[in-house]
């Protein structure tokens, strides 16, 4: 499942990367269970930094979770509501895997980073990446299983059923 689900990241978060860059150099190449950054105007000779998707994904298993515990989880609302949530889950997984790869850029390519990242940039990225991985990634797991999740059933107050009980409640008037 890691190799498929880091071909799919990959996909979908390259065209946004190169999107913003002067000129579109970015790659991403899924391998295995990681996602390795090239760009087309590094030296050959260079090492490629990589992205292990652990990072970015361990939060499917808490959304997974959430929906399971549900008196009722195999019901349509219930898993109609998990793939609404694990698909946006998917879009919160991009976003994640663009901050990290611009963070990897800003931050950890040395000269390169410095010249090509002002204080302001390496900032941002930098801070949206961290941003996700101590808060993020949880937090995007609760949000969506409370966005998507079956809406409780509303307590129905019953009147009290006539018979023993007005009875006594008479005796006693």
């Amino acid at each position: 499942m890691a190799v498929p689900y880091a071909r799919l990241l990959a996909a979908c978060t390259e065209p946004l990367i190169r999107a913003a860059e002067h000129e579109a150099v970015t790659r991403l190449i899924a391998s295995g269970a990681e996602i390795t950054i090239d760009r087309a105007d590094f030296p050959r000779s260079s090492p490629r930094p990589a992205l292990p998707l652990t990072e970015v994904t361990s939060n499917i298993i808490l959304l997974t979770t959430l929906f399971a515990v549900n008196r009722k989880a195999l019901s349509d609302r219930n898993v109609g509501g998990l793939v609404l949530a694990t698909l946006a889950l998917v879009a919160v997984h991009v976003a994640a895997v663009a901050f990290n790869v611009q963070s990897i850029y800003a931050l950890r390519l040395g000269p390169w980073s410095r010249a090509n990242y002002g204080t302001a940039a390496r900032n941002f990225w930098s801070a949206g990446a961290h941003f996700y991985s101590v808060i993020g990634s949880f937090g995007a797991a609760f949000v969506l299983w409370w966005l998507f999740r079956p809406a409780p059933m509303p307590v129905v107050k019953r009147e009290p059923r006539r018979g023993r009980a007005m009875k006594s409640r008479r005796a006693a008037a």
